[in-house]
């Protein structure tokens, strides 16, 4: 299931022990809206990281 951070839709899941995190286009028209534009495959280390920045 998508949802957004700062405007950008995204999904993330878990694969074996990382989480990964893909994000699409941003446009509401965007030609192809499931490509992927970037993806972010993260250990729990590095989740709680992210944490810690935002907390």
């Amino acid at each position: 299931m998508r949802d957004t951070i700062g405007g950008r839709p995204y999904e993330a899941k878990k694969e074996g022990s990382k989480f990964v995190l893909s994000f699409y286009p941003q446009a509401k028209n965007a030609k192809n809206p499931d490509a992927v534009l970037f993806r972010l495959v993260l250990t729990k280390e590095e989740l709680k990281k992210l944490a810690k920045i935002a907390g």
